[in-house]
Formats: C-alpha cells, sequence, structure tokens
C-alpha cells in the first residue's frame, strides 16, 4: 500500500489541498476558492417556489441565483407513496430542508434531494434512511456484523451507508462517530426552526472535509495544516487522524513541491516526460482531446514495440494529469498510431488499471474505429483550468496572480523585517483588495506591507524591497501602507 501526506494551506483566502505520495509524486490538487466553490452536501432549509406538475418536480429558493430542481423521487415521503403526485408532498411557500447533490452549471440550477446525508469517515449518515447498506468492497461477514451494530444504535427512521474505512474501526470509535453525527443532525433542524429561509445550515468543505474522507485512515501518515485553528478543529473532528494531525507556519518550506510552481505545470497544456514523449492537453467545453506525441522518445526494440512502450508510458502520465487537473465529461485519448490490435488492449487495459485509482468515477469505453481512446469521468468540483485561467485561454487571471501575490507575502510573515515593499500591476491589485480579507491578512502578517501600482507586464508583481523602514522615507517611493487602499 502507499502511503500518503496530506498538505492544507488554509490560512490564505484561496484554500490549496495537496497529496503528496512516499516517492514524492504528487497525487492530488484541490483548490478551494469562494466564487467556485462547490456546494454539493451544503443543506440549506429552503422555500418551495414553484411546482411542476408536468415534471412532477418543485423549484426551491435556496439563496441562489438560479432556482434549485427536486424530483419528486428525492422527497421522503414519495418513497412510502410512491403513486402520491408531487402536489400531495409539497406546496408552494412551505418550507423545506434540502441538500445539494449537483452544482449549478451553465443556465441551469443546482438539484437538490430533501433525502438529506451527513458523511462521516467510517459511514454515511441517514436521518430519513430507514435502511443500511455497506461498501461493495466489503466482505458479506463484515458488511452483517456491521449492519447488525448499527441497527442496535439507530431509531426511527434512521438508516447508514458504511464505508470501507469501517472495517478498520474499533466499535468505539463508530459509536463516537454515530452519536456525532445523529447530534449534528439535531443541531441542524433546531437551527432550521429559527432560520428565515433561504439559509445555509450546514456546509461540507472542500477542504479540509472532503478532501481528507477520500483517504482511509492507513492510507494517511500526516496531515499538515498551516492554520492553527484548523488543526485543533481537526483533531476534535477527526479522532482517528488526530495523532496525525500537525501544525507547520510555512507549507511551502513543509512541502516537497513549490505551490506557485505546481499550479503553474498544471494549467500548461504540454507535459514533458524525461523519456521524450509529450502530452499536449486541449480543453474545450464540449470535451477534452489529449493528443500523444513521441517527440524525441526513443526505444529499444521494433518500431511498433517502440509504439506500444511509448503509449503505456503515455497512459500512465494521461490518467494522472486527468486526475490532478480535475477534467471531467468526455475525454479523448489520441495514442500514437498502432498496427496490431493486441497492442490497443493492452493500452486499453493499462488506462483502465490507471484509472482504478482514482477517487473519482472513471468509465474507460475504448478505441473508436480511428483509433481514438474514449473514457469519460464523473464530474466533481471545478476543474483548474477554468478556476486558475482565463476562458479558452491559458493565460492565468488577475484573481489568480492576486491568491498568488498573498501567499507570496505570507511567506515572509515569521521573518524579522520592518516593511515589505511591492510593485503590482494595477488589475492584479484590483483583485487583491475585492477578494482578500485585509484585515484577516494583517493579523496574519503582523509586517507592515507597502503598495505601488505599476504597469509590469507578464511579472503581475514583485516585492522591491525588505528591511527598514528608512528606506522607503528616504527612497522618494509612492508606495502606500496596503490597509489605506481598502
Amino acid at each position: 500500500m502507499i502511503l500518503n501526506t496530506i498538505y492544507l494551506q488554509t490560512m490564505t483566502s484561496e484554500k490549496v489541498g495537496l497529496v503528496i505520495q512516499q516517492n514524492n509524486e504528487v497525487k492530488q490538487v484541490s483548490i478551494d476558492r469562494t466564487s467556485f466553490s462547490s456546494v454539493v452536501g451544503t443543506i440549506y432549509i429552503g422555500r418551495v417556489k414553484r411546482i411542476d406538475h408536468g415534471l412532477q418536480a418543485a423549484f426551491v429558493d435556496i439563496g441562489h441565483k438560479k432556482l434549485a430542481f427536486l424530483p419528486k423521487k428525492e422527497v421522503p415521503l414519495s418513497r412510502e407513496n410512491p403513486k402520491l403526485s408531487i402536489e400531495n408532498l409539497l406546496h408552494e411557500g412551505m418550507n423545506l430542508i434540502v441538500q445539494v447533490v449537483k452544482d449549478p452549471f451553465d443556465h441551469k440550477g443546482a438539484r437538490i434531494t430533501a433525502n438529506v446525508t451527513l458523511p462521516g469517515h467510517y459511514f454515511i449518515y441517514l436521518p430519513f434512511g430507514n435502511y443500511f447498506a455497506a461498501s461493495k468492497k466489503m466482505n458479506d461477514q463484515d458488511k452483517e456484523q456491521l449492519k447488525s451494530m448499527i441497527r442496535e444504535w439507530s431509531t426511527g427512521e434512521e438508516g447508514a451507508i458504511l464505508r470501507t474505512s469501517a472495517t478498520q474501526a474499533e466499535q468505539r470509535e463508530l459509536k463516537n462517530e454515530w452519536d456525532l453525527l445523529q447530534r449534528k443532525w439535531m443541531e441542524i433542524t433546531d437551527k432550521a426552526k429559527k432560520e428565515k429561509p433561504p439559509q445555509a445550515l450546514f456546509v461540507d468543505r472542500e477542504i479540509p472535509d472532503r478532501f481528507l474522507r477520500k483517504y482511509a485512515t492507513n492510507q494517511v501518515t500526516e496531515v499538515i495544516c498551516d492554520e492553527v485553528e484548523l488543526v485543533q478543529e481537526m483533531k476534535i473532528k477527526y479522532p482517528h487522524l488526530q495523532s496525525k494531525i500537525k501544525w507547520t507556519d510555512n507549507i511551502e518550506k513543509a512541502a516537497p513541491v513549490s505551490i506557485p510552481q505546481l499550479l503553474a505545470t498544471l494549467t500548461n497544456k504540454t507535459v514533458k516526460l524525461s523519456s521524450g514523449i509529450e502530452l499536449v492537453i486541449e480543453k474545450t467545453e464540449a470535451l477534452t482531446v489529449i493528443d500523444v506525441n513521441t517527440a524525441t522518445y526513443s526505444g529499444k526494440w521494433n518500431k511498433e514495440q517502440t509504439v506500444l512502450g511509448a503509449n503505456l508510458e503515455a497512459a500512465k502520465e494521461a490518467a494522472k494529469q486527468i486526475r490532478l487537473r480535475n477534467l471531467s465529461g468526455i475525454i479523448l485519448i489520441d495514442f500514437i498510431d498502432m498496427k496490431r490490435i493486441e497492442n490497443h488492449d493492452q493500452v486499453w487495459q493499462e488506462m483502465k488499471k490507471q484509472c482504478q485509482q482514482d477517487p473519482t468515477f472513471c468509465q474507460v469505453i475504448g478505441f473508436t474505429n480511428l483509433g481514438i481512446l474514449e473514457m469519460t469521468r464523473k464530474r466533481e468540483g471545478v476543474d483548474l483550468y477554468s478556476i486558475l485561467c482565463q476562458p479558452s485561454r491559458r493565460e492565468w487571471t488577475a484573481l489568480s496572480f492576486a491568491y498568488q501575490l498573498e501567499r507570496e507575502l505570507l511567506s515572509y510573515r515569521r521573518q524579522d523585517h520592518a516593511a515589505l515593499v511591492i510593485e503590482v500591476n494595477p488589475d492584479v491589485l484590483e483583485q487583491f483588495l475585492l477578494h482578500i480579507d485585509i484585515n484577516r491578512f494583517n493579523e496574519y502578517m503582523k509586517i507592515p506591507i507597502y503598495v505601488e501600482k505599476k504597469t509590469l507586464g507578464e511579472r503581475q508583481f514583485v516585492i522591491k524591497f525588505i528591511g527598514d523602514l528608512n528606506w522607503l522615507q528616504h527612497s522618494g517611493s509612492t508606495a502606500v501602507a496596503i490597509d489605506k487602499l481598502i
């Protein structure tokens, strides 16, 4: 089993999660940015705005620009009475606790359910489930033992779906999590009675919550985070990881990779491997195309074997890049032409093998008559291109540079300097002041920051001076204290 270290950079406004394997290879990257945060898992008290008889669905106001879509089958009472129409279950103006199961996309509102679930590390708690299920990866004996145990703890309509990690837990750990999720549901229902809809009642954060749940306890060696308050919160919330959760004052120094360099690499369309193979990744609105080129690759065998070797290596890297960039939907991979059918099959099997390591569901369909490999990957969250880059371009947005500037400045926070003077492109500075909480930022920095607007071109920002304030007073600089710009 390959062990992983998880790094969480949460002191910054843009949260970043990294999973690094023992060999220092990056396994997963996640960015949690307010403007692109997934709302899947968020529980709301909403209000029914419209009932559609033809669709047998309701449209619910949960505070988004578009009304959320609630099909009849996602209302708990419809499970008991499937013949009842939506009008018999809900009415306009009714307040309802709902949960997002699919993010808003393009012109569509979020898809929601009233069959709410609360995720834990060992199981998913179902307040209205009325049934118990278990992961398909469990053997039958474990399934029955664990389901029997949890049934004894449940009351009323409660249910649960057991995760594979439950087989590694002691009964005390399972009971503690069950009690914790029960209390959390009671808190949510109490809050729903007091809040005026639409209002969020529970937020399932990408970092750290969804990010940590993807890995079993025995797959993780350490969880390293740069925010003291979050470290304390995680130790309470994730007791099974308590001894592994640690604090660092600088993730950039603790991690074996540079976050800015990694993000820049993952938004470059060309991936060059040490063997000489190149992957060119082009993402459009409809699909993603990955083109495999031999470039300077040279094999040791005949041409067909050389091509097969190149394609097998490319399959491993393509699966890795798809996972790291969080690409989804239809993905076409144009491997180097192969003549033999058995070689196509070998590459197909290798791609399937690599995609099995992806925590997000992938389906590798096979080669078309034109020799292009077809696959799909479930959409979970937003891909890195959409978060970091300008639409239809590979260049970072001004906002992405603003978040990078914040990371850069915070790396100086524990150094003994009287002041920092920076030059910043006007559009980057504008985004910095709009999206960074300056008061929170200054609390962390504890070093005065002085800013000078200047058109710098591609560099976007530069740290001009670090040191004594006397320099600033005698240099003739037009830099202004950052908190004066708010």
